[in-house]
């Protein structure tokens, strides 16, 4: 994966207008990252990684799309810049098309939210404070991962506040991730219960 020094790699945003403009069928995972991994950081890489978890496919397919989030986060524990990942995940492909939809779907909202954010609370965003950030990202994923019912949306949503925090340096941010995370946690907890209260009903049933 290369390098590819850019204004890009400070936004968010930034990072997923290139994907709007390719003509091609279907974009392999290495593809997606060449075109945002850089020297600036995680956040433009977990945010691209994470738009896949939110596609609408099958049950089972977001388990497979969140697995290199999964071996993504534990590199920012590390502190690792430039990250690791096995061909056979890099050689995955998913449509393009379905990628454009969701992206122009969630780019004015990243805009509008990036218009607001600043350098802040800087040691949240230190060594120190991504590899926090890294832990908290890895629970997430493995939450993603994980065949929990109804347990998408919120941890991604948390996923995306750590990202934009990451890339443009504020504090604020992974504090709202920290916040969305706990949410998250309730969420699942009740997707949670509420699949086994509905399964031991239907079993009471046959």
């Amino acid at each position: 994966m290369s390098s590819r020094p850019s204004a890009a790699a400070h936004s968010v945003a930034g990072s997923l207008k290139p994907f709007l403009r390719l003509r091609k069928d279907e974009l392999t995972l290495g593809e997606m990252l060449d075109r945002v991994e850089s020297d600036d950081g995680p956040g433009p890489l977990l945010f691209v990684l994470t738009l896949p978890v939110l596609l609408p496919l099958p049950p089972g397919f977001s388990m497979v799309l969140a697995l290199p989030l999964l071996l993504v986060a534990p590199q920012i524990i590390v502190g690792r810049r430039r990250v690791w990942l096995p061909q056979f995940l890099l050689r995955r492909s998913i449509k393009r098309e379905a990628l454009v939809k969701l992206i122009r779907r969630v780019l004015p909202s990243v805009e509008r939210v990036e218009s607001f954010v600043r350098p802040r609370l800087r040691f949240l965003t230190g060594r120190a404070g991504a590899a926090i950030v890294g832990v908290a990202c890895t629970i997430i994923a493995l939450v993603l991962v994980l065949p929990i019912p109804f347990a998408n949306l919120a941890p991604a949503v948390a996923m995306g506040a750590f990202a934009i925090g990451l890339t443009r340096k504020d504090g604020l941010f992974i504090l709202a991730g920290y916040a969305l995370m706990a949410i998250a946690a309730a969420v699942v907890d009740l997707g949670v219960h509420g699949f086994a209260l509905g399964f031991s009903q239907l079993r009471s049933w046959l």
